[in-house]
């Protein structure tokens, strides 16, 4: 049942991410080719700075669940396997407590923010914001599914 949803929610911010990175590669070969024939399309920056932020943090959820943020195990190697499960834990309560603050704060900005339009498109400003609560919900379930549920293999570093 938890894989369900967690595969469910994966394929919804893959889905977001494929929708947002074409979005945003649209808009800038558009505002690039409106300024090749000299006309400036009012909203089009805007629109990629909105994309770029929903970019940003949709990607921060599924690196966390996929495991390819950026991680240096090189000190914790060096500790005997039961002191690096506690490291693990430590460094999981803190993120999970950083993601929490991030979820509560930006929910209280995203609100405070609502009635206030963006200077070009007059879209509520809360909506470049409410990305960043999402997405640190996202992050705290796919953290707590690698504590209940962890896979050694993909607890090495970073390869190039």
């Amino acid at each position: 049942m938890l894989s369900n949803i967690t595969s469910w929610i994966v394929k919804v911010i893959t889905a977001l991410c494929i929708l947002v990175i074409t979005g945003l590669t649209l808009i800038v070969f558009v505002q690039v080719f409106s300024r090749f024939i000299k006309y400036s399309l009012p909203g089009t920056e805007e629109l990629a700075r909105l994309l770029v932020i929903w970019l940003t943090f949709l990607g921060t959820s599924l690196a966390i669940h996929e495991k390819m943020h950026l991680g240096v195990r090189y000190f914790v190697g060096l500790a005997n396997v039961k002191f690096q499960k506690i490291i693990d834990r430590v460094i999981y309560a803190v993120t999970i407590g950083m993601f929490a603050v991030i979820a509560v704060y930006g929910f209280k900005l995203t609100m405070a923010t609502m009635n206030t339009t963006s200077s070009t498109l007059q879209l509520p400003m809360g909506l470049f914001y409410i990305v960043i609560p999402i997405s640190a919900i996202f992050s705290i379930y796919f953290i707590i599914l690698n504590i209940i549920d962890p896979d050694p293999s993909h607890q090495g570093e970073a390869s190039l």
